[in-house]
Formats: structure tokens, C-alpha cells, sequence
């Protein structure tokens, strides 16, 4: 092969790989925009999946916050709804504990029933460890223990008069004094609570409260309740017996003077 055939074979091969090299360029172009037409794609599709998880998670945010305030809401309901029904079940046990004294007061004409009736209350209804239920005896003009209930001394028998100042306070109110209503705090072995037994402008007895039972701490407004209930109510149920038992004995008198004049 001479000179010039070798030069220009030389020339073609050039030319050839020169040709081969622009068709790789082209073709390397064409795969680079395909592959970044691709990443954008995707790069777009991240995106969109992005936001439409920020979405739902905004959407179960705000009905993660809706069930915790209805969940809230709810729990508030039910706590009223368990002091509503708190309150309700004091109450009726209120009403039961009121009818149960009054029923107790009333359902006897014996003057001694009638006393162990207030001892009974004082005791179950009320919790009084120590008391002492003190009658008016018109005929001494004095006051005498119809019932007691504790360690109180053995001596004590009546009273010339009323010797405490709570006591006083309560017969000359009319109405229950309770030691911290009296501004004074109970003295030792003194009373803590005086009702007395008023029916209309006559006192017929006194109810003085001087220790609660070991696992009741202090009085409740059932309590109070009840001592009003035992300060109107017992009066009655007492004067109604004796009066009962006095125009019993009388009857009693006059059916025994009628049998002897029969005789």
C-alpha cells in the first residue's frame, strides 16, 4: 500500500471514530435528559407524596385533637354524673335517715320508748359516743337525766340549772349549738353540741352531746339536720306520751271510782 492510500486510510478511520464519538455524545445527551426528566419526575412525585403526608397527618392531627376533647368532654360528664349521683344517694339516704327518726319518735305513746328513741338516734344516726338527754321536771322545776350514754360520772343525777354556757346559749336560741358555732372550743369532759327540746315557748327537755363515737371525726350536715329534726319532733313525741299517759291514768282513776260506786 503505498503513502497516500495509508494517509488516507488513516483519514477515514479518524473520521470514522470521530463520527462513532458524536453519536455516543448525542446519545449520552439524550440518556442524560431522559434520566433528568426522570429525576424531576420522581423528584416530583416525592412532593406530592410528601404533601398528601403532611395532609393526612394534619387530618389525623386534628382528629387525634377531636377525640382527645370529646374524650375529655366525656370524662367531665361522667365525673358530674357521679357527684349528681352522689348527691342524690346522700339525699335519699337523708330522707330514709329523717323518716327512720321520725318513725322512731312517733310510732310509740310510752314516754320511756319515746326516750330510748332519742338515745337510739343520738347513737346510730348520729354517731354521740357520750350524751346525756336531760327532761324538764315541772314539779322540782328541775332537770333530770332521762337517759345517758358514756364514760360521764356516776354522781351526776339532775341539775339545779343549766351549768354550761353552750347549753345556756342553745336554750336561749332555741336552736343546736355546736362548740366551734359557740366560739368557744369544747372544753375537756365538756359538751360539744346542744339541742334542746322545745315545743312551741316550752322546754321540755335538753340533748348534750359531749363525745362522738371513735370512728366518726366530726359532725356532717346530715347531722345537723337530724338535731333540729330531734329538737322539734322529740318535744312532741314526749309531751304527746306523757300527756297520753296522764289522761290514761286518769281514765284509769275514774273507771276504777265508777267500778266501786257500780259495787
Amino acid at each position: 500500500m503505498t503513502a497516500p492510500d495509508r494517509a488516507e486510510a488513516v483519514r477515514g478511520l479518524f473520521h470514522e471514530l470521530a463520527e462513532r464519538s458524536r453519536e455516543l455524545r448525542d446519545d449520552l445527551m439524550r440518556e442524560n435528559e431522559r434520566l433528568r426528566g426522570r429525576v424531576q419526575s420522581l423528584e416530583s412525585d416525592i412532593a406530592m407524596a410528601e404533601s398528601m403526608l403532611e395532609k393526612d397527618v394534619e387530618v389525623e392531627k386534628g382528629e387525634h385533637e377531636r377525640l382527645s376533647r370529646e374524650a375529655l368532654s366525656l370524662a367531665e360528664e361522667n365525673l358530674d354524673l357521679a357527684r349528681r349521683y352522689a348527691d342524690l344517694e346522700e339525699h335519699a339516704t337523708s330522707l330514709a335517715n329523717l323518716y327512720a327518726a321520725t318513725f322512731q319518735l312517733h310510732v310509740t305513746l310510752d314516754p320511756a320508748a319515746v326516750v330510748r328513741a332519742i338515745a337510739d338516734i343520738a347513737i346510730n344516726l348520729i354517731g354521740a359516743g357520750e350524751f346525756v338527754v336531760y327532761l324538764v321536771d315541772d314539779v322540782r322545776n328541775d332537770f333530770v337525766i332521762a337517759a345517758r350514754e358514756g364514760d360521764l360520772p356516776p354522781n351526776i343525777t339532775h341539775l339545779a340549772a343549766l351549768t354550761h354556757g353552750l347549753e345556756r346559749d342553745a336554750v336561749a336560741r332555741r336552736q343546736t349549738v355546736f362548740a366551734e358555732t359557740n366560739g368557744t372550743a369544747p372544753a375537756a369532759r365538756g359538751p360539744i353540741c346542744c339541742t334542746p327540746l322545745f315545743l312551741s315557748d316550752r322546754l321540755v327537755g335538753v340533748l348534750t352531746i359531749y363525745a362522738l363515737l371513735s370512728h366518726k371525726k366530726s359532725f356532717s350536715e346530715l347531722d345537723r339536720k337530724l338535731f333540729d329534726l330531734v329538737g322539734e319532733q322529740a318535744a312532741v313525741a314526749l309531751v304527746s306520751s306523757q300527756c297520753y299517759v296522764s289522761v290514761d291514768r286518769k281514765l284509769k282513776t275514774v273507771q276504777k271510782f265508777l267500778d266501786l260506786v257500780k259495787s
